[in-house]
């Protein structure tokens, strides 16, 4: 260990000598001749101190990335047939919520499918009422025959012939009812394809007109608008895409992290992740992929973190900070990085003694951002310099 005083102190050098009786030199040290320096003189030499004592740390790499929309969070939303845009409800930068109605579409082909599923449904009545009609005329013939073949007034195979025109009729009015109910369902999915929905096709049976030419494009998902195309007045075909929703409560960061530290990172990892838009603001995450594929020209590989963001202040694309925590300890002495000098390979820090500062060879541990484990050469109570380390290291050296 190398000891010395600060600026100011006497320092005496000692000069190479021969010790008597050995025949052997010695090689000149730095000697320190007065007392520790005053706290005073200490400020006035930009010295700061801290007092090292055990505290937890966490081991972590950083590295830059970008904000991304999930993917399943994603919804492009347009109609399923051309029509024309009538009204918006909902422009970009809108939160929505699914099913919400976004915008009005006319169509000629709803006119046509609403007055078919009306037709369908009159159809059903008539069928509906015709059969009641036939087996209640059948039924009335078949009870009254029964009557005059008991008083054999009539023969019996009277009976036997009204009780085949009443099956008939109840299997023809059967038939015709089945047949009416298909073409019902089938022209009400017909105007549910075309973009009504359910609740409005029944709405329009009850009302039993030709209601409207309207069709909506409904929110698939909760989120947020992030692109609107059209205008009022508009025809859009069944390849556009009117509206993007973004659902933003939870977004993904993918980070590029080199070849050499992948070992250090490991699924299900915490993150914290800053944002440069977002001065003095954190948001966590933990890391749910670790790309396979390295790219051959920057010698990186992709690691995507998932984070929370139910206030939707992360928005895709933004520049994002990446710091991955590797490993923790609960306990470990630490010390600020900075207080930390590589001295021809060596990691060293100066201690504050009762006669002035000490250079001490350092083993370091775990790195966060700003500190750093030290696993060897330090103890609990020692002062270590944090601020003016580097001009002590100048000192050091001009005595040596």
């Amino acid at each position: 260990m190398d000891r010395f005083v600060c600026a100011g102190c006497l320092v005496v050098v000692l000069g190479a000598s021969i010790l008597s009786g050995c025949g052997r030199s010695t090689t000149a040290v730095v000697a320190n001749v007065t007392a520790s320096p005053t706290p005073a003189a200490d400020q006035n030499n930009g010295v700061e101190l801290e007092i090292v004592q055990m505290q937890p740390i966490e081991g972590s790499l950083t590295a830059t990335g970008k904000v991304l929309a999930m993917e399943d969070r994603t919804a492009s939303l347009g109609p399923v047939h051309d029509g024309r845009i009538v009204n918006f409800y909902a422009g970009q930068g809108s939160v929505v919520h699914k099913g919400q109605k976004l915008a009005d579409l006319e169509s000629a082909d709803i006119d046509e499918a609403e007055a078919d599923y009306l037709k369908a449904l009159n159809d059903l009545e008539n069928a509906q009422r015709t059969s009641a009609a036939e087996i209640k005329f059948n039924q009335q013939t078949y009870d009254r025959t029964k009557l005059l073949v008991e008083k054999e007034i009539s023969p019996a195979k009277n009976l036997q012939q009204a009780e085949h025109d009443l099956d008939v009729a109840k299997a023809n009015g059967a038939n015709s009812i089945s047949s009416a109910k298909v073409a019902v369902v089938n022209a009400k999915r017909h105007l549910m394809i075309l973009g009504l929905s359910e609740g409005q096709v029944d709405a329009m049976a009850k009302k039993q007109n030709l209601g409207t030419s309207l069709f909506p494009l409904v929110a698939p998902i909760s989120g947020t608008v992030v692109e609107r195309d059209g205008s009022i007045g508009a025809t859009v075909g069944s390849d556009a895409n009117v509206f993007k929703i973004v659902d933003l409560s939870s977004v993904w960061i993918d980070a590029n992290v080199f070849e050499k530290d992948l070992n250090r990172i490991h699924l299900g990892e915490s993150v914290k992740v800053t944002v440069p838009a977002i001065p003095n603001a954190a948001f966590n995450g933990r890391v749910i992929l670790v790309s396979t594929v390295v790219d051959p020209d920057t010698r990186t590989v992709k690691v995507r973190t998932e984070v929370s963001n139910p206030g939707g202040e992360l928005k895709p694309d933004m520049f994002a900070n990446v710091e991955i925590v590797t490993a923790a300890h609960t306990t470990a002495i630490t010390i600020p990085l900075a207080s930390v000098l590589d001295d021809g390979g060596k990691s060293v820090v100066f201690v504050q003694t009762d006669k002035g500062y000490e250079k001490r060879e350092v083993t370091l541990g775990l790195k966060s951002d700003d500190r750093v484990e030290i696993s060897q050469g330090l103890n609990v109570g020692d002062k270590v310099v944090t601020k003016g380390n580097y001009l002590l290291m100048e000192q050091s050296k001009g005595g040596e």
